[in-house]
């Protein structure tokens, strides 16, 4: 694999830690990991056994936890907040 493809799938994870910390999306601790995460791609190059599979593997830290995430349904708070003011029932 390219380094400049390692590089850019840093600057890939520091864009979406980003968002899912502005959004609330995933949970910080994910963000935050996705930081590191990509401190680490950014700064290191093939030299570490392995580096190619820290993507790959975010991603899919990423994607479960959307997808348990939305198979839960909707929280207490968001429902409630679904409901009209006036609508007590």
């Amino acid at each position: 694999m390219n380094i400049y493809a390692i590089k850019m799938a840093g600057v890939f994870m520091i864009a979406t830690s980003t968002l899912a910390l502005r959004t609330g999306f995933i949970a910080r601790w994910i963000a935050f990991l996705g930081y590191a995460v990509a401190l680490l791609l950014l700064l290191t190059s093939r030299n570490i056994e392995g580096i190619l599979l820290v993507f790959p593997l975010w991603v899919l830290l990423v994607s479960l936890y959307i997808l348990v995430n939305n198979l839960r349904g909707p929280t207490q708070a968001s429902a409630s907040a679904d409901t009209p003011a006036g609508d007590a029932s």
